[in-house]
């Protein structure tokens, strides 16, 4: 206990750059790297606004950097900082995960009578992974697992405390499907606890089975753990990522990025469920990589293992001899969607690491790797190609998602690809970088409206993850930057022409105030949804604002305070409705003049720190804030 007092206080004297007397006698103060002009800086960790958190390109804040106006305005030190946060949900509460404690006071006989719901209730939740269209896990291998399942019934006591880990993930899965599309709130609470407490079971069982150490299911246990961290908020997980990064360094050591027929001695069965598994391991370690703006841990050249087969779980088991062909990929199996998404993986990797790069490519270089993000979705299979919804009236609310996860990912390949050098001027990446904006925003809008009861997706809602959310954000936050652009460039009411159509500005507003309205709804339930709702509304007032000072019309809105905005704010998100159309203070109906009617002259559409920015100061080089945008404690994107 001396010991760790002592490292706090450490701690703490290097933040506040004090020390003791008598410590250290002369120490000389430490001299910092200059930071590069273009690191962008997340400054609103929830629990020390002051501590400065680095995400890179690919993260949707980064796009700030582009946009001055609004990074400057959402970095101020405004009122904005008593709005109330979005609540955490019920599995995010505890403020530190389990499984990166030394504590095991726990058996497993405890752990089983403490948090394993009834056989008939298992039964069930299993029935409806393996059955129903759920995130299938693929080194989750349907029959072992269930032969597994019926010896642990047999005898309970004899279990693998790691393979008990995987059962008690996967009730915690099911529990998603049913969950999301009930609208009973006291039922809703009570699945919630349910979840916590299953994924509480899944860590202990790791802890007893000593996960760190390589043995069958540690690692899968692991993964499926983390992907469950994961699935329990609509903002990245940074828990997540710390234990998927723990899965990769552990994948590595075990050998999995080599391929079975080159390392090792595995059997058939074997040899195809480690490929499945480092697939996974790929995908894991990319996109959430990708969402906390971060470079990967994993280097796709240092791998040599083979991509898993398109085959079910029925095409072959632990007894296989010899490993039958993938089915055709006009067959819509439940794997296809994760095969074609491993496929475009190498694509996306690199347009990944170029984001994150100091360096910048070429015109030619640019083009070339769009040319190969086109061509990799080309070979897309037709059963997984996006089409409207009123072409899907026959599909499931599961073959319509995957579409779009598959669509989504080639658009914001492209989106972060484009961004940087549309900034830069670069025509080419203006009109591919606009267009992909347009198409995954207007998807997501579509989509998410056939969420509410009676839509075709309503029974799939529970598909909305943070990952889709997080490409929906990306999209926004770049048709903001179109906006922007646009306007410092004095551009005409057509941004630009691309094959004879043009993306005119009055289709992009119109685009942000449906995202906008999507923003203020999942404001509770995520953190990122608020901070981006605000840059929206921020930016249409810039263009209605521009275009009265443009056209000679209405001046640009007068100085105010912000209080009123941010009481109707809390007040909206205090009711606990959940922003219901019949409540008549929400936000979500209301566009920027039904605000302003409603609200005077405080409404959301009137900041006066944005509008005096843009009266007469587009000439001001605002990159010369940034150092004192740092430091401030005002939450920003």
């Amino acid at each position: 206990m001396h010991l760790e007092a002592m490292v706090k206080e450490l701690m703490q004297n290097q933040s506040t750059g004090t020390v003791h007397p008598g410590n250290v006698t002369d120490q000389a103060k430490p001299t910092t790297p200059p930071t590069l002009p273009h690191d962008p800086v997340d400054l609103t960790a929830p629990e020390q606004l002051s501590n400065a958190r680095y995400v890179g390109s690919t993260h949707w804040s980064a796009i700030l950097d582009d946009i001055q106006e609004l990074k400057v305005v959402l970095a101020g030190p405004t009122d904005l900082q008593e709005v109330t946060a979005p609540i955490p949900s019920a599995t995010s509460l505890a403020s530190d995960d389990i499984i990166f404690g030394g504590s095991s006071n726990f058996s497993l006989q405890e752990i089983i009578a403490q948090h394993l719901p009834p056989k008939v209730e298992t039964d069930r939740a299993l029935a409806a992974y393996f059955r129903g269209e759920t995130f299938i896990v693929p080194f989750v291998h349907a029959f072992q697992f269930q032969r597994l399942y019926r010896e642990f019934w047999t005898d309970p006591t004899k279990v693998n405390p790691l393979w008990l880990s995987l059962l008690f993930s996967i009730c915690y899965m099911s529990s998603l499907v049913g969950g999301a599309t009930c609208a009973d709130l006291p039922l809703q609470g009570d699945l919630i606890n349910q979840r916590f407490r299953l994924h509480t079971a899944a860590a202990k069982c790791l802890i007893v089975g000593r996960y760190r150490r390589p043995q069958p299911f540690a690692i899968e246990a692991l993964a499926l753990y983390g992907h469950c961290k994961n699935l329990a908020t609509l903002d990245p997980s940074r828990e997540a990522g710390t234990i998927l990064a723990i899965v990769v360094r552990m994948a590595y050591e075990m050998g999995y990025h080599r391929d079975p027929d080159h390392f090792g001695s595995f059997t058939i069965f074997e040899a195809e469920m480690r490929r499945r598994f480092w697939a996974v391991c790929k995908q894991y370690d990319t996109m959430v990589s990708f969402q906390l703006g971060l470079p990967s841990s994993i280097v796709v050249e240092n791998s040599d293992t083979k991509p898993p087969r398109n085959l079910l779980d029925s095409d072959f088991n632990e007894y296989t001899q010899e490993l039958p062909p993938s089915r055709s990929e006009n067959e819509p199996t439940k794997l296809l969607w994760f095969i074609v998404k491993d496929r475009m993986l190498a694509s996306f990797s690199k347009v990944s690491k170029d984001a994150l790069s100091f360096n910048e490519k070429s015109e030619a270089e640019v083009y070339q790797l769009d040319q190969e993000i086109r061509q990799v979705h080309a070979t897309t299979p037709d059963i997984l190609r996006t089409r409207a919804l009123g072409d899907s009236l026959a599909d499931s609310p599961f073959l319509i998602m995957t579409r779009l996860y598959i669509e989504f990912i080639h658009l914001k390949s492209g989106l972060v690809l484009h961004r940087k050098y549309m900034v830069r001027g670069s025509v080419f990446s203006t009109v591919a970088c606009v267009e992909a904006g347009k198409s995954l925003v207007r998807q997501f809008v579509d989509m998410y409206h056939e969420r509410a009861p009676g839509g075709q997706l309503h029974l799939g809602s529970w598909m909305l993850n943070n990952f889709t959310m997080n490409d929906f954000l990306l999209g926004v936050m770049v048709l903001c930057l179109v906006v922007h652009l646009r306007r410092r460039r004095g551009g005409g009411q057509n941004f630009l022409p691309s094959n004879g159509e043009a993306a005119s500005e009055k289709e992009l507003l119109s685009l942000l105030k449906r995202s906008r309205d999507i923003c203020v709804e999942k404001s509770p339930a995520s953190r990122d949804a608020w901070r981006v709702s605000h840059a929206i509304s921020l930016t249409l007032d810039y263009a209605k604002s521009s275009d009265g000072a443009s056209t000679g019309g209405s001046t640009l809105p007068q100085p105010h305070s912000l209080n009123t905005w941010t009481d109707t704010f809390n007040a909206v998100h205090s009711t606990g409705s959940g922003f219901q159309p019949t409540d008549p203070t929400s936000l979500v109906l209301l566009s920027g003049d039904e605000q302003s009617n409603q609200y005077g002259d405080t409404g959301i559409g009137t900041l006066d720190s944005f509008s005096f920015m843009f009266n007469g100061l587009d000439g001001v080089d605002w990159m010369t804030f940034d150092p004192q945008i740092s430091g401030h404690d005002a939450p920003i994107l």
